[in-house]
C-alpha cells in the first residue's frame, strides 16, 4: 500500500504470503527488487535467498523486531526497513535502489551474508564495512582492535594498516556481538 500510494512508477508484479510461495514466485516473474521479510511461517528470509539458483535482483529486507535479523543485516551493509515501514524510510530505500552503486553492491553483500551463515567459524566470517570511499570487505580474523573517535571508527589489522569507517563504535559494538569481540 505504501508503494501504491507514494511510489506509483513502482509495478509491483507480485506478492508472496510465505517463503516457499516467495521463491515460486521470484523463480517466475523474475522481478528487479524484492521486498524479503525476515520471518515467515515456513522459513526465515535468507533461507529463501539461499533456495534460489539465480539472485539477479535487489533485495530490501523487512523486519519487525528480530535483533539477530537486523545485526546480521547489518554486519553485511545490507538494506533494511524495521515494521512499522516510516513512508520516509521507504523512501530513501528506494531512492538507494535507484543508485548505481546499490544494485552491484547488494549482490555482493547478498552473496556474503549467505557465505557467512554457512561459516562455522566466526573468525572466518567477512564484515562489509562502509567507509568513505564506499566500503571494503574485511574478515574477522583479521582485526586486531578497533577504537572509536565521534562519529568514525578505525580498524587497526594484522597487517598493520588501518581503516576508518563512517559508523560509531556502539554501531559495530551491536553487530559484533558474539563474534569475538568485547569494549
Amino acid at each position: 500500500d505504501l508503494l501504491k500510494e507514494n511510489h506509483p512508477d513502482f509495478q509491483i508484479i507480485g506478492t508472496a504470503v510465505n517463503g516457499q510461495k516467495a521463491i515460486e514466485q521470484i523463480n517466475q516473474l523474475k522481478p528487479d527488487l524484492i521486498f524479503l521479510d525476515i520471518e515467515m511461517p515456513d522459513m526465515n528470509g535468507f533461507d529463501v535467498l539461499a533456495s534460489l539458483e539465480h539472485i539477479d535482483f535487489q533485495t530490501i529486507f523487512v523486519t519487525a523486531h528480530s535483533h539477530y535479523a537486523i545485526q546480521a543485516i547489518r554486519f553485511n551493509a545490507l538494506d533494511y526497513l524495521v515494521k512499522p515501514i516510516d513512508p520516509k524510510e521507504l523512501s530513501s530505500a528506494i531512492k538507494r535502489y535507484y543508485s548505481n552503486d546499490y544494485a552491484r553492491q547488494n549482490q555482493d553483500q547478498i552473496r556474503e551474508a549467505l557465505n557467512n551463515l554457512n561459516k562455522k567459524e566466526v573468525q572466518d566470517q567477512v564484515l562489509f564495512l562502509p567507509t568513505q570511499e564506499g566500503g571494503i570487505k574485511m574478515t574477522l580474523s583479521n582485526i586486531v582492535k578497533i577504537e572509536g573517535d565521534r562519529n568514525y571508527s578505525s580498524f587497526f589489522l594484522l597487517d598493520g594498516k588501518t581503516k576508518i569507517s563512517s559508523k560509531t563504535l556502539g554501531y559495530f559494538e551491536e553487530i559484533l556481538e558474539g563474534k569475538g569481540f568485547f569494549r
